[in-house]
Order: C-alpha cells, then structure tokens, then sequence
C-alpha cells in the first residue's frame, strides 16, 4: 500500500506533467518545434534573419508616419493660401484664364517642401522594395500593406505638386 507521503508526490508529478505538457504544447502548435525552442532559450520565436526584417519594416512604418505628417501639414498650408489669395485673371487673347501660381507666391517654401517629401516617400519605396521577405507570409502582408500606404501618399504628393503648379522637369 502507498503512504500518503508517496501518493502526494506521484499526484505533484501528474499535474506539473500536464501543466508543462500544456504550456509547451502551446507554443509548439503556434510556431513549431524549432519556433518553440527558439523562443525558450531565445526570447523570440523568429530566426534572427526574419526578426530582422520585421525590425526593419518597422523603421519604415515610422518613416513613413512622419512623411504623413508633413504631407498632412503641406496639405493644410496649401488649403490656406487657396482660402488666403484672390485668385488671379490672367487675359490671354481677350480670354480670362486663372492663373495657378498664387499658391506659390504666397508660401514659396512649399516648393522646396514637396520636393523633399517626394523625395523622401521615394527612399522609402526604395527601402521597402530592398526588405526580402524570405517567404514568410506575416512579413510579405506587411511590406504589400506599407507599400499600400508610400503609393497613396505619393499620389497626394503629386497631387499637390501638380495643384502648386511646380515644374518637375528641371
């Protein structure tokens, strides 16, 4: 017959069998055997290759917050100096045509503004396009999601650049 002493002990040993059985068996579903070791004795479930690009992906989510920040502000200074100026009639052959420069006659630091952004959002595409995404999926739903984002942020740019009536051929 088993002392109480033994009995106490074999039932500690079932249940911290099962409960490290569980909370092994967690991580091991969710990321593998290798992911589960790694993030063990590693701290991480990622090999460093891919925490490295996710690292990366997101030091462009940062620059690409900034750039829409000041996009946002050129933005708001442009919609200012439309509300601001009178516009313009050129006359051109007896035929009234507005003229668009007004914009830049009263902020002309926004010609040199857009073109930073706009230079700006193209490193940043650039940067995006050089992240290899080792064909993990989390890493490759991220960089299209980025690259979503630099885009629409480049079509306002233009936007704007066009609306400025800027030269972009010199």
């Amino acid at each position: 017959m088993a002392t109480p002493k033994s009995t106490f002990i074999t039932i500690t040993l079932s249940v911290t069998t099962i409960i490290a059985t569980y909370l092994i068996s967690k991580p091991v579903s969710k990321y593998g055997l290798s992911g589960a070791l790694r993030l063990i004795w590693e701290g991480d479930h990622l090999p460093p290759h891919i925490r490295d690009c996710f690292d990366k992906l997101q030091q462009i989510d940062d620059t690409i917050k900034k750039q829409k920040k000041k996009l946002n502000r050129l933005g708001v200074t442009i919609e200012t100096a439309k509300l601001n100026s009178v516009d313009e009639i050129q006359i051109v052959n007896n035929e009234h045509i507005p003229k668009k420069h007004y914009i830049l006659s009263q902020v002309p630091s926004l010609h040199k503004d857009l073109g930073m952004v706009s230079s700006a959002l193209d490193k940043v595409a650039a940067e995006l396009d050089q992240v290899v995404s080792h064909g993990v999926a989390e890493v490759k739903k991220q960089k299209k999601e980025l690259s979503n984002r630099v885009v629409t942020m480049m079509g306002t740019c233009d936007g704007f650049i066009q609306e400025c009536d800027i030269d972009t051929t010199s």
